[in-house]
């Protein structure tokens, strides 16, 4: 049985710390601040808001 698609956004994002590109779902926290991504590289936790702000993350359609 196929998985029904997501209905979360996916977005291409640089990690700024390996700077490896990965596609990621947003992870939704409590506070803006545990909004972000989790490297699958490095498992480094990359808060949207800072990806945003250094142009490192790109909603994909």
């Amino acid at each position: 049985m196929a998985e029904a698609p997501s209905s979360e956004p996916v977005y291409e994002v640089e990690c700024p710390h390996c700077h490896k590109p990965f596609r990621a779902e947003l992870l939704d926290g409590a506070a803006p601040r545990y909004q972000g991504f989790k490297c699958p590289h490095c498992k480094l936790f990359v808060p949207f808001e800072r990806a945003d702000e250094q142009e490192l993350v790109e909603k994909l359609d």
